[in-house]
């Protein structure tokens, strides 16, 4: 029975060191203890390059910030832009309509001017006027009266006038 203690005592002796002997050299060593040069320094380099990461990355988050800052400040100076743009082009095509409508009243006074005038006269002059103006003109006139003035202008600038009296639709 002695030896069976013995025995008992030395294999609890062998467990329980065994175990001791494997903790520490799996265990991290403590604050206090000298650590492995290598190990020490890839942590260190790995610390330094994680805080250089970081650094970068919140410089480049700064950086994307002011570009929306950017972006939106000239987003709002478009908008503005746009908006003038439609104004302007509000009161061009007002003009262009009031423009429209003072050349229709005139090539209709001039119509009535010249439809009071006799035909050889009114020929000599719409003969030497511009083609558009000659053209606005005839067209609101009467067409017995255009048909008179034509008779009395050179033949080819007639046949002008009357073809693209024509395809405008004007008699």
């Amino acid at each position: 029975m002695k030896s069976i203690l013995i025995i008992s005592s030395l294999t609890f002796l062998l467990i329980f060191g065994g175990i001791a002997v494997l903790s520490m050299t799996l265990s991290p060593p403590s604050p206090g203890e000298p650590a492995d040069p290598v190990e020490a320094a890839a942590t260190a380099r790995l610390l330094r390059d994680a805080a250089l990461e970081r650094d970068r990355l919140q410089r480049e988050q700064e950086r994307l910030a002011g570009l929306r800052q950017s972006q939106a400040a000239q987003e709002a100076v478009m908008a503005q832009v746009h908006g003038q743009l439609l104004e302007i082009v509000g009161k061009l095509e007002k003009q262009q309509a009031t423009f429209i409508s003072e050349q229709d009243a005139a090539a209709t006074r001039l119509a009535k001017m010249y439809e009071a005038m006799k035909p050889d006269k009114a020929a000599v002059i719409l003969a030497t006027l511009d083609m558009e103006v000659t053209l606005a003109i005839l067209s609101r006139m009467k067409e017995r009266q255009a048909a008179r003035i034509l008779s009395f202008m050179d033949p080819g600038r007639a046949a002008q006038i009357s073809t693209r009296l024509s395809l405008q639709g004007g008699f």
